[in-house]
């Protein structure tokens, strides 16, 4: 009978909504880059906001620094 393993990897990354964070996050900031020429100016600032609030949100969960303190921004 084989030893059970633990699991690898970074912990965070084991979490199936965190996955599912990074997931939507990354299609989000694809479809930034790839509609920006379809939308309107005031529409694609929409989208990169929620883009910009996903990171956020992954950067809390996963325990990185916030896009806004990358940047040079308040948190």
């Amino acid at each position: 009978m084989a030893a059970k393993r633990k699991p690898g990897g970074h912990p965070a990354k084991q979490d199936p909504d965190v996955a599912k964070a990074f997931r939507t996050m990354k299609a989000n900031v694809e479809l930034v880059r790839d509609l920006e020429p379809r939308l309107t100016p005031e529409a694609h600032l929409h989208l990169k906001a929620a883009a910009l609030g996903l990171m956020a949100v992954y950067a809390e969960l996963t325990g990185m620094p916030a896009p806004t303190e990358l940047l040079g921004g308040k948190p």
